[in-house]
């Protein structure tokens, strides 16, 4: 337990040093695109229940919405597990049977 929260304290300073920064920076943006994706997706929702629409203007509409929904969700959840990566520490290093020095 003591070794996973000194590998997490490491890990947090090399991110605050720059390491892996260009990654840090990609998920950044698609955090961005996920809130642009899921405000554009609830107000089309919000236009379909304030406005009625007939016909083909409300199937495309409705299209719009779901797949401005769907995209949300899976930037969402890409951004979410890469986040989960990055903050990830590195693993430990297995016990070996002989410790020969490299």
């Amino acid at each position: 337990m003591w070794d996973w929260f000194q590998r997490q304290q490491q890990r947090q300073r090399d991110l605050e040093r720059g390491v892996d920064a260009d990654l840090v920076q990609a998920n950044q943006r698609r955090w961005k695109l996920f809130a642009w994706l899921f405000g554009l997706a609830i107000l089309s929702c919000g236009i379909l229940d304030r406005v009625q629409l007939s016909g083909p203007l409300h199937e495309i509409t409705v299209g719009i919405a779901i797949f401005l929904s769907i995209s949300a969700a899976i930037v969402g959840r890409w951004a979410s597990l890469q986040q989960s990566f990055l903050d990830k520490p590195d693993p430990k290093e297995p016990p070996r049977l002989w410790k020969w020095r490299r």
